[in-house]
């Protein structure tokens, strides 16, 4: 009850000092602009029968997916839309008008540093454009595809026991250390084994969710600062323990790549094809030398692309998979004539690429309805006005819920509340626009590791499903 009282003290405040009149959109369910601050703290943080995602979900219908505005905790005025036209003019046509909000790069800064998730302008580009050459089609094929299969079977191994003795199983764990395995092989060469249960491996990911979930506090407290330089919370002291161990785990990577000198080493980068080692080729033809810290950061940010999205896409592929076990059986199908009878066998980009469409359509459904980013935030430098008239000003945060838009009956049809994998084999969801389907984002900020993820995804799929069949 005290938090209450103080957070709503302090937006009370902070929105008297920032007040803007904005006559030309709604307010959240028509109320005052204060009234969401209060709201929300009562649904999601004191009673906690809503997580963000939904609440702003019943609220975007409530609206009849127009525009509205609300006042963050602080003060913040934040502009939500949804329609595809407004999402396309904030990610692609007035791009540069928005950039990652200065608030979240700070909270942020202890995990993600300066690497490609937490900056702007030329830093994000550089890092976004160099990372790009790891996804062409030959490493797809020659190398990424390999170490998925082979990960894949690990993972039909160590479900064996399981199976046979009728146990549950945490599969959403099974994943996770799937996706983190795998990252690391390709984008380090660095052999991992948290699927194994090897503890060095595991505890780093058990400390990265721990200081993800403690980040996330800083978003509730406007006092955090304080908190962090006192450590006078639970969550801020998390954060300190486990970003050393993060730290530790992660430098071992970096400082593979140097000599005794201190300098990167041309013998580590001969022939490497890794993320890092493409990386550190550029910049050593350019010139440019880089940090230790800044290779970290680097190093990072790709770890947390690499393991978090796939993992939780699959999570909910077996989730909707377990409601629907007809499409067990036709992926099962699929699966064994993929495999041709050699099921042991790892899976390789040739024996997916243009066969997989069953196990294709159930990574995308299951994206469309639970994207693992159910919601995004951009940052306002400029003042632009909206296809549906809505203003944005310098200093607001706009919001777009693909959780929502990603389920619009004006795009997707009366069904698109239903998970319904046949709509991207009978071509009704063929061409579906980028702005209607943003699990893997769009515009300048598409997620250039697509390729990667549905590769990474249709093989999980088709090795495990032919092999077994789930339930809850």
């Amino acid at each position: 009850m005290m938090l209450f009282i103080v957070l709503a003290l302090m937006a009370v405040a902070a929105y008297m000092l920032r007040r803007r009149s904005r006559k030309n959109v709604e307010t959240l369910y028509g109320r005052g602009e204060l009234f969401a601050t209060f709201d929300i703290v009562r649904r999601v943080l004191i009673k906690g029968d809503q997580t963000m995602p939904e609440y702003f979900k019943d609220a975007i219908e409530y609206h009849g997916y127009r525009p509205f505005q609300w006042s963050q905790v602080g003060g913040k005025n934040a502009l939500v839309i949804t329609h595809p036209d407004d999402v396309k003019f904030l990610l692609k046509d007035e791009f540069n008008a928005f950039v990652k909000d200065p608030t979240f790069t700070e909270k942020f800064d202890v995990l993600l540093g300066q690497g490609i998730f937490n900056v702007n302008g030329e830093m994000w580009k550089d890092q976004r454009t160099t990372m790009s050459h790891m996804f062409n089609r030959r490493l797809l094929r020659e190398r990424m595809s390999t170490v998925f299969g082979t990960h894949a079977q690990d993972m039909v191994n160590i479900l064996r026991t399981p199976a046979q003795s009728g146990e549950s199983y945490n599969i959403q764990t099974l994943f996770y250390c799937y996706t983190f395995d795998c990252i690391n092989m390709i984008a380090f060469n660095r052999q991992v084994n948290s699927l194994a249960g090897v503890e060095k491996d595991v505890s780093f990911q058990r400390s990265f969710d721990v200081i993800q979930g403690s980040v996330i506090d800083r978003f509730l407290l406007p006092w955090w600062k304080v908190n962090r330089l006192l450590q006078l919370s639970a969550s801020e002291r998390n954060i300190t323990d486990h970003a050393k161990r993060i730290d530790k785990y992660v430098y071992e990577v970096v400082d593979s790549y140097y000599n005794e000198a201190g300098e990167i080493s041309d013998d580590a980068l001969q022939g490497d094809q890794t993320m890092t080692g493409l990386f550190l080729e550029a910049a050593k033809q350019e010139g440019t030398t880089y940090s230790r810290k800044f290779l970290r950061d680097l190093v990072f940010n790709v770890v947390i692309a690499g393991r978090d999205t796939t993992a939780s896409a699959l999570t909910s592929c077996i989730q909707y998979l377990c409601d629907h076990p007809e499409w067990q059986d036709k992926l099962g199908a699929e699966a064994k004539e993929v495999f041709n009878g050699n099921t042991q066998e790892a899976l390789t980009f040739d024996d997916v690429e243009g066969r997989s469409p069953i196990a294709e359509a159930i990574f995308l459904e299951s994206l469309r309805l639970n994207p693992a980013a159910p919601f995004n935030e951009r940052y306002c430098v400029k003042e632009v006005t909206f296809p549906s008239g809505a203003k944005a000003y310098p200093g607001d945060a706009v919001q777009w819920y693909p959780i929502v838009t990603n389920r619009l009956k004006e795009f997707w049809g009366e069904d698109a509340e239903e998970w319904d994998p046949s709509r991207w084999l009978d071509g009704k969801a063929k061409n579906y626009d980028e702005f209607m389907y943003t699990a893997f984002h769009s515009g300048p900020h598409m997620c250039i590791g697509k390729p990667l993820a549905m590769l990474e995804g249709k093989i999980a799929l088709l090795t495990l499903f032919a092999h077994f069949r789930f339930t809850k």
